[in-house]
């Protein structure tokens, strides 16, 4: 298959000390290895490649354009490691990681991840895949002989969250990837992390706080990066979609958790890029307000969807993060009997039991535009913190380039292994299999 190579680096990428030998290190025999970056390409000094499988960033990206040169090798480095050669051994200790809090990876590293997501793999299949790319990220890596997880289950308590990152801290991990639910309310933690020399690691524009917000983190400062799209220009993109396919009349824009960044990024950029003659169901309360919280959590969103239809039926456009989100609340039109025609959509992710319902329907006036899933962000912040480990200078924010794709029956495979996963998840069907067999 066609592969692509950046070959350029920035100085500060090319540069770095006789500590990166560790990269070379093999696994003790009997113990699962995997196949990922082999020092091929523009990174071998990092024991890295960006040497990725086009297929794979076409799968993961869509048809889009290179972001900034640091980001983008970053990224391509990632993707590099995802195309593995998972034999059984490896896809057990997949398992045995995803399913325990802490697993021993076999390998005898002395490196340990954490990862601390402010979701929960049990109510959300989204979160439960990205967990799995950071797992099979990290088994790429020799280095690391110990994973720790923790998941804060949506608890709307933000000392939970924090104490998920302290709870690592403690535990002695060498760094930390998650997704920080409750913004700048994990502020405290993150940096009582960065202080004992930790790295944290965001992905999903997980923001600690935008950079305007009274309290935010700043990247590359008080916590390593983040890793995600450009905000502003996701919103932008929404905008359009609901701009070119409404043109008039009133459209919903819908969130995650409360107080998270990565709503509260694109929202702003959409709501002030609509066009005049389209208004919205239920603006923020002000600037540093998102609309329409649904926690990302799906026993949650039948009631979000149950407010806004009640009081405004007519409803021609939605913006959201969350495609499988989108489904859940498609029940509220059947229980209210309105029908789902004349609507547009604009899409973060791309689970495909909303793309098949769409397909089911048959209907000429409903339209879904979407970008991509962003399972695989995960994998870019597990790379970014062990080029960090080893001397590598890391951009404070990887930019991960995006682009909004409309649906068509192609976009619904009617044999995926489980339809709520995104269609652009990096996991192998072997994997999901196992994740989602009951």
């Amino acid at each position: 298959m066609k592969r692509i190579r950046i070959i350029g680096v920035i100085a500060a990428l090319a540069l770095i000390g006789a500590a990166c030998s560790g990269g070379d290190e093999t696994p003790p025999k009997g113990t699962p290895s995997a196949t990922g970056a082999t020092g091929t390409g523009a990174l071998t000094d990092f024991g890295e490649s960006t040497d990725a499988d086009q297929a794979l960033v076409d799968k993961a990206l869509g048809p889009v354009e290179p972001s900034d040169e640091a980001s983008w090798n970053i990224i391509l480095a990632s993707i590099a490691r995802a195309d593995q050669d998972l034999d059984q051994a490896i896809i057990d200790k997949a398992m045995e990681c995803w399913s325990n809090q802490q697993c021993d990876t076999g390998t005898g590293g002395e490196t340990v991840m954490g990862y601390a997501d402010g979701g929960g793999d049990t109510v959300n299949v989204w979160r439960a895949v990205s967990h799995m790319e950071a797992i099979l990220q990290a088994l790429t890596y020799p280095e690391i002989g110990t994973i720790v997880s923790t998941e804060a289950d949506f608890n709307t308590d933000p000392a939970v969250h924090a104490n998920d990152i302290r709870f690592l801290i403690q535990r002695g991990v060498d760094f930390i990837v998650g997704y920080p639910d409750v913004g700048v309310a994990l502020a405290a933690a993150v940096k009582e992390a960065n202080d004992a020399s930790i790295p944290y690691v965001s992905f999903s524009a997980g923001w600690v706080g935008l950079p305007d917000q009274e309290g935010a983190l700043i990247p590359g400062e008080d916590y390593l990066t983040v890793v995600g799209e450009d905000l502003c220009e996701l919103g932008n993109s929404f905008a359009k979609v609901l701009n070119d396919g409404v043109g008039t009349g009133e459209v919903a824009i819908l969130g995650g958790t409360p107080g998270n960044a990565l709503s509260l990024g694109w929202q702003r950029c959409t709501i002030s890029s609509l066009a005049d003659g389209i208004d919205l169901a239920d603006p923020p309360a002000n600037e540093n307000s998102t609309t329409g919280d649904t926690s990302w959590y799906p026993p949650a969103i039948p009631g979000v969807y149950q407010g806004l239809l009640t009081t405004n039926p007519g409803i021609k456009g939605w913006a959201y993060e969350y495609a499988d989100g989108m489904n859940i609340g498609l029940q509220t039109y059947a229980d209210l009997g309105i029908p789902v025609k004349n609507l547009t959509v604009a899409l973060r992710t791309d689970e495909q039991d909303l793309f098949c319902d769409w397909a089911e329907r048959n209907e000429p006036t409903y339209h879904i535009w979407y970008s991509a899933g962003g399972n695989f962000q995960s994998r870019v912040g597990v790379t970014a913190a062990m080029w960090s480990i080893k001397g590598a200078e890391i951009p404070p924010e990887v930019v991960v380039p995006h682009v909004m794709r409309e649906v068509t029956a192609n976009d619904c495979d009617p044999d995926r292994v489980a339809p709520s996963v995104s269609g652009t998840s990096l996991v192998p069907d072997s994997v999901l299999q196992l994740m989602f067999a009951g």
